[in-house]
């Protein structure tokens, strides 16, 4: 087993699970960090200095598996602590410059005690083997998620900047389902966040902005929640679904990756189910630092935002209140050293004063443009050999220049500052040949149903099930009524149907109407027509 410089240990070697239903064995030190993440039920500065003072995760559990019930009935004198426990803490806090050794064994018994009575929640022996049939099927979720530690081919390596540059805690491991791969595939992750609550505006620039990064071949980070993180994912997945015959002769479009403030077992909002599952289906990730079942509570929101922060080397702030989540996930990209950019809006609107402040602080550069965005993303990931250079931006920009023609990819033409260039090309020819990536953003609205429609099927083409869910809704404005989820659910069901819907049917319904932008749901969940 061996140490990294930080004296935290890391994995032994295990497979790469691609899939959530690899039944491959999670390898012992893995386990053992998901063990003891679900005793922290979150980060844990106490956890962090053991781990810093090089104690391995599968002794710290071992221990805490046999002595924990005698610790916690104990006197809490430092007698009562195992030795190799106690060393490390000390050593700990001290390589993180805390020398007020007393109060601080008093924060190790208190953090033993809650640990303890996590562990009793387990459901089985603690002393069970880490490889047993029962320990593996709980990490995993009955194998329905992956599980990765520091030392997997696939740890994020950004997530060492927690701890060497702020500090803070790195995630004891990761849980996942989709591509083990889309976490390391980038070597430039992009962060695009921004409020739940966004207007037309902040809705087109979170798409746009996502299409952008993907086609650069940059993944795009963020929550998975409503409003401007769904878009800015929407804007990645469709971007690769329209580019699904990519030939190795452009650019890879960009995965995403939704990282979430609880366990995966409790993903939502159930309005992006539909999302969720594509990105799975189109190589991406969704991933979280907390066991399977553990609930999304408020608290968990802002730690959730150091790891969208740590893991990205750029942060776009699409649209954001002055009390949005995406200012704090900003906070923590500024303190991580990372590049932070706001994109302003209307001063007399509240959905842009968050940005609006980032710039004027001097917390975030201001972003005036699409072009803007190709010039600050690193540059793309190109799949061909130096070699092969040349006919690559020939291939690139016929592609551009014939979607565009379109109206696919407007907004497109910052790529071509950004291709691999030998000097074979003359730039103000290519730029003469795309569309300007600064459209006039007083048509944004009517640009992005046009975006829309061309990749989803318009109003002509909805299935009966799409035009009842239309109708439902229609009627319910109509009677000045409030239409959600569960009432449409309840409506369609008594219909007599010979198969029920459910939930997750209904959230796949909402979702494909929602993303041509014909309904739209608000944060308290009431569905409306768009510009009904």
């Amino acid at each position: 087993m061996e140490q990294s410089n930080e004296g935290v240990s890391t994995v032994a070697e295990h497979p790469v699970h691609k899939n959530a239903t690899d039944e491959s064995t999670i390898g012992e030190d893995t386990v053992a960090r998901a063990l003891l993440s679900y005793c922290c039920d979150g980060p844990d500065p106490v956890m962090h200095a053991l781990l810093l003072g090089g104690i391995q995760a599968i002794v710290l559990w071992s221990l805490l598996a046999e002595y924990g019930a005698r610790i916690v009935q104990s006197n809490h004198t430092s007698h009562s602590l195992p030795r190799t426990i106690h060393h490390a803490f000390i050593k700990g806090m001290e390589m993180k410059n805390q020398c007020q050794i007393k109060p601080s064994v008093q924060r190790l018994y208190d953090a033993l005690v809650r640990w303890e009575s996590r562990k009793e929640m387990l459901g089985f022996d603690a002393t069970l083997g880490l490889q047993s049939d029962t320990v593996q099927d709980w990490v995993t979720a009955q194998h329905s998620m992956w599980v990765i530690a520091p030392g997997h081919p696939s740890w994020p390596y950004q997530l060492h900047d927690l701890p060497n540059t702020i500090g803070w805690s790195s995630p004891m491991c990761l849980w996942g389902q989709g591509s083990t791969e889309a976490m390391t595939r980038c070597a430039h992750p992009v962060a695009i966040v921004g409020s739940r609550q966004i207007d037309d505006y902040g809705r087109h620039m979170a798409l746009q902005v996502g299409r952008l990064v993907s086609s650069l071949g940059h993944t795009v980070i963020s929550g998975g929640a409503l409003g401007a993180d769904a878009f800015a994912h929407w804007g990645a997945v469709q971007y690769q679904e329209s580019n699904e015959s990519f030939s190795g002769s452009e650019i890879e479009p960009g995965s995403t990756i939704a990282v979430f403030a609880g366990g995966l077992n409790h993903i939502g909002p159930s309005s992006n189910q539909r999302l969720f599952e594509r990105i799975k289906a189109n190589h991406g990730a969704l991933i979280s630092e907390l066991s399977p079942d553990s609930i999304p509570e408020a608290r968990r929101f802002l730690l959730r935002n150091r790891i969208i922060a740590a893991m990205s080397q750029q942060i776009i702030v699409t649209q954001a209140r002055t009390r949005s989540g995406a200012l704090n996930t900003a906070n923590w990209g500024a303190n991580l050293l990372r590049e932070v950019y706001a994109i302003p809006g209307d001063i007399e609107h509240p959905n842009n004063a968050g940005c609006n402040a980032l710039i004027r602080d001097a917390k975030a550069s201001i972003v005036t443009s699409m072009e803007d965005i190709a010039q600050i993303c690193p540059k793309p990931h190109m799949s061909t050999t130096v070699a092969e250079t040349e006919s690559l931006e020939a291939s690139t920009l016929h592609s551009i220049e014939s979607r565009s023609s379109n109206g696919i990819d407007r907004g497109q033409a910052s790529l071509t500052g950004s291709l691999a260039k030998k000097g074979t090309t003359d730039k103000k020819a290519r730029s003469a040949r795309v569309v300007p990536s600064h459209s006039r953003r007083d048509s944004s609205e009517a640009s992005d149903r046009k975006l829309l429609a061309e990749t989803n099927p318009m109003p002509s083409t909805l299935n009966e099930e799409q035009r009842h869910v239309l109708d439902f809704i229609r009627c319910h404005m109509l009677e000045s009524k409030v239409a959600t989820a569960d009432n449409l659910l309840n409506q369609l069901n008594s219909r007599g149907r010979a198969v029920r819907l459910t939930p997750a049917d209904i959230a796949r319904i909402l979702g494909s109407l929602e993303i041509v932008g014909l309904i739209e749901q608000n944060i308290s969940g009431s569905l409306r027509i768009r510009d009904a």
